[in-house]
């Protein structure tokens, strides 16, 4: 998908939140039996955040919407959230959100692309703009992950943090904004990586750990070169790349299949773990907040997420 909707559609603001204190391998490890240090060896991750009993996802999502539309100075009229874990099946959490913002009357929903899921949520929020149901969309990314995750399971325990980021888009010059988005899915291998449904007998998540890096490697790299032939970008011309924190090993691997200079590919999951549907627009947020992006800069962002499904975007910013 290329734009070529005069003006473009740009981000405004963003925002993020990380809840709680970071828990160090030394409280995940104890359940595991293993050292902390044998999380760190093995993906990268040194700490992650967890929400509070009572704390759920549209918490976290108004918290870092709040943030986004600060810094956006404009208020949303549509809310898109990307989440894996909404408070409750029904109705969309995306409701919770616009409630708790003072939203009334605006259209909201919910997307569920698990990791990939803010480029869904990007792609259905600019869609939205470009046939005028919307100016000015929020699209959030949020999940409380970990209360899907046995503790006990050193696969996944380590890996997954809480946490939720947001943007909100609005309308910027011609050659600004996105530039090109891309998705895909491959429902063949939906169980290499699922919770279980209400009824079955086991009730943690569930992942193959060696088949999903397969797909993240084999996938990743081909949709960051497919998005930037579309968008009429190099690599090379990259300024910041936003990979899905799935870990920062495996970050660090595609980067190098990409052939990214890994010094524009940030690595906060090693301090957030995996957040899911949060995990690009925290790091976002928190590479935005580190070394601010400048006008003209050229962001990438990719990700590869359950189902199996991902995404990927190149944005001019503005």
């Amino acid at each position: 998908m290329k734009s070529d909707v005069e003006p473009g559609v740009g981000i405004l603001g963003v925002g993020s939140f990380l809840p709680g204190a970071a828990l160090a391998n030394s409280h995940v490890s104890r359940n595991l039996d293993v050292e902390p240090g044998w999380i760190e060896d093995r993906t990268g991750i040194v700490a992650r955040h967890r929400a509070a009993e009572g704390e759920g996802t549209s918490e976290l999502a108004t918290r870092a919407s709040a943030e986004a539309i600060a810094q956006a100075g404009t208020r949303p009229d549509m809310v898109v959230l990307a989440t894996v874990t909404p408070d409750r099946p029904v109705p969309a959490t995306a409701c919770a959100v616009q409630e708790r913002l003072g939203l009334h009357g605006v259209p909201a929903v919910d997307v569920n692309a698990a990791c990939s899921g803010f480029v869904y949520a990007v792609v259905t929020a600019w869609g939205a703009m470009t046939t005028g149901v919307c100016r000015s969309p929020l699209v959030v990314g949020a999940d409380v992950f970990t209360r899907h995750v046995d503790p006990a399971d050193r696969r996944t325990a380590p890996l997954f943090g809480d946490g939720a980021g947001a943007v909100v888009l609005g309308r910027v010059p011609p050659g600004f904004g996105i530039l090109a988005a891309e998705l895909w899915a491959d429902g063949s291998q939906q169980d290499i990586a699922h919770v279980p449904p209400p009824e079955a007998d086991a009730r943690w998540f569930h992942m193959d750990g060696g088949q999903v890096r397969d797909v993240v490697l084999n996938t990743g790299p081909k949709l960051l070169e497919t998005v930037l032939s579309s968008a009429g970008a190099r690599a090379d011309e990259l300024d910041r790349v936003i990979v899905h924190q799935a870990n920062p090993k495996l970050v660090q691997t595609l980067a190098r299949s990409a052939g990214l200079d890994e010094r524009v590919v940030p690595l906060y999951g090693a301090h957030t773990g995996n957040t899911a549907s949060a995990s690009l627009p925290v790091s976002l947020a928190l590479a935005h907040r580190d070394r601010p992006m400048v006008r003209g800069s050229l962001v990438a962002l990719v990700a590869v997420g359950a189902g199996m499904t991902a995404g990927a975007m190149v944005v001019r910013w503005y």
